[in-house]
């Protein structure tokens, strides 16, 4: 006589959706590794006859199931078990980094460390703002002779200043999101200002305030800030209560599939860039049909994903951004990437030399799962030397504890690499708050 009777109907249903699950993850798995077969075949056959477009057909994006994939060798997909797993890791990993490591309740000192290290600096907003300003008066009179002007006396320092034209400005807010000025053209990258990763109750919270708040930017943009570039769907890339305070006052640039979750907050001056789409920016924005230069907004690949919840796992797309000026990449947003040599290879080969890197450095991890994900400091270097970035900032680290590296290895793992190479003075990482300079026509930072 068997000691086990027929499952219940609750059992059946649990096995049933179990197999479900296995058979279509199975399934996604299979298809996305025959459309990666299939295309490295057909980009060694287009790189034998030395086809300069074989790099972009490679690394299309792709869909399976409705969902976003990823066409790359390296990475390995997460099921919905490991995304809930490590979701409950970020709540253990929050509460220790807030409770031990950056409140001192480790060996003493090393917590007072924590917080000297990520301190906030005051960031340059009247120079923001008189950038903002004199474009905006350039563009109201169609008379550019003030923003192409010779060089200027920083208020307050003994600092020679490029013309308006030739400034750009990056302020470094925490995560990946920056200000980020050039010519007086204003840009918000991967937005996020709040104290709490996910609401304004729930979440990890934020080891650092942010150095500006909404009322902070639009002062410093003169109530102008032309552009904000979202490269993928996350919390700690995409505040959506702060979306929505910002709204169409600027216009929205992000990956495929994004518009309708914008949508939903009253969103509407949104433009969906597939990758390797180009656009330029005088026809996203008609104000800037005259000014001097030609700047040029390109989505590039990058090895991630997207989504906040398991039912809206990948489907929109994650996304990397070029801006280019003159047809020069000036600006590289990886976002969130993981590491692949072939993809940055083909970024080299398209786009040549790129000025200035935005590099997310933190949140790798365990290695098991983060790997795929995020680049570590090492891997940032291996990235700024694919496309011989001549300056790098490494971003996305100390703002939020979500991941099982100690807070501060990640900059000191940077600075100890980037000064083995003799690099300390280009590669490093930034000060929060801390407005750094670059003039665009020398091709070199300004010391202030």
């Amino acid at each position: 006589m068997s000691m086990t009777g027929p499952l219940s109907l609750k059992a059946k249903f649990g096995l049933g959706f179990l197999l479900s699950y296995t058979s279509f993850e199975l399934y996604m798995h299979l298809r996305t590794q025959s459309i990666i077969s299939k295309r490295k075949q057909a980009f060694k056959a287009e790189s034998d006859k030395d086809n300069d477009d074989s790099g972009k057909e490679r690394f299309r994006s792709v869909t399976v199931a409705g969902m976003f994939v990823n066409p790359f060798e390296e990475y390995r997909p997460q099921t919905a078990f490991e995304f809930i797993f490590v979701r409950v890791m970020e709540v253990f990993e929050s509460l220790y980094g807030s409770w031990f490591e950056l409140h001192g309740r480790v060996p003493e000192g090393h917590g007072k460390e924590v917080e000297d290290l990520l301190e906030s600096r005051a960031p340059c907003l009247e120079l923001l703002r008189a950038n903002s300003t004199v474009l905006q008066q350039c563009i109201s009179k169609n008379d550019f002779s003030t923003l192409t002007g010779a060089a200027q006396i920083m208020s307050g320092t003994n600092s020679v200043l490029p013309s308006i034209r030739n400034q750009m400005l990056l302020t470094w807010l925490g995560q990946s999101c920056l200000l980020v000025q050039m010519s007086g053209i204003n840009f918000l990258t991967d937005p996020i200002l709040s104290n709490r990763l996910i609401s304004e109750h729930l979440g990890p919270k934020r080891l650092v305030k942010s150095p500006m708040n909404l009322e902070d930017i639009k002062y410093a943009t003169n109530n102008h800030l032309d552009f904000v570039l979202v490269s993928h769907d996350h919390p700690d890339h995409l505040e959506l209560d702060l979306a929505g305070k910002i709204g169409n006052s600027a216009s929205w640039i992000v990956p495929l599939g994004l518009r309708k979750k914008l949508a939903r907050k009253g969103i509407y001056n949104v433009l969906e860039m597939d990758w390797w789409d180009s656009v330029p920016l005088r026809e996203i924005h008609p104000r800037l049909a005259n000014i001097p230069d030609e700047y040029e907004i390109v989505c590039v690949p990058a090895m991630h994903w997207s989504g906040r919840y398991i039912i809206d796992s990948n489907v929109s797309l994650w996304c990397s951004y070029i801006i280019k000026r003159n047809n020069e990449p000036i600006l590289y947003h990886a976002g969130d990437t993981g590491y692949s040599e072939e993809l940055f290879n083909q970024l080299s080969k398209k786009f040549g030399k790129v000025f200035m890197s935005l590099l997310p450095i933190g949140q790798y991890c365990p290695s098991w799962h983060q790997k795929p994900r995020h680049i570590s400091p090492e891997e940032a270097l291996k990235v700024a030397k694919s496309i011989s970035s001549s300056y790098m900032l490494g971003i996305h680290w100390g703002t939020f504890k979500i991941s099982s590296e100690p807070i501060l290895e990640p900059k000191r793992l940077l600075e100890k690499l980037a000064s083995s190479i003799g690099k300390s003075e280009q590669y490093r990482v930034p000060i929060f708050g801390l407005t750094y300079i670059y003039d665009l026509s020398a091709k070199q930072e300004v010391k202030v």
